[in-house]
């Protein structure tokens, strides 16, 4: 997800994501991720699985868990966020 901002922006900033991701909105993600600066990594390979899952079928996406760098290091001055999510 974000990289290398502090844990409270990275955290504003992955919400935004992962609420388009929970929706199935690849429309949404390219937005929210081009319009408030996420640093996300694949973010157009996401968008590209979001199209794909929802011509497949998918009704919906549950977070499996979300965590920063610095939950593991304890250094929140720079994080990188991580998201597990289920599409089906």
């Amino acid at each position: 997800m974000n990289h290398y901002e502090s844990d409270a922006v990275t955290r504003v900033k992955d919400d935004h994501a992962i609420s388009r991701i929970l929706a199935l909105d690849p429309r949404g993600l390219y937005d929210a991720v081009r319009n408030e600066g996420i640093t996300m990594c694949g973010y157009a390979a996401t968008v590209a699985m979001l199209v794909a899952v929802r011509e497949l079928g998918a009704k919906e996406a549950a977070l499996v868990r979300y965590a920063t760098s610095g939950d593991v290091n304890g250094d929140r001055d720079q994080v990188v966020g991580y998201a597990g999510i289920i599409l089906r």
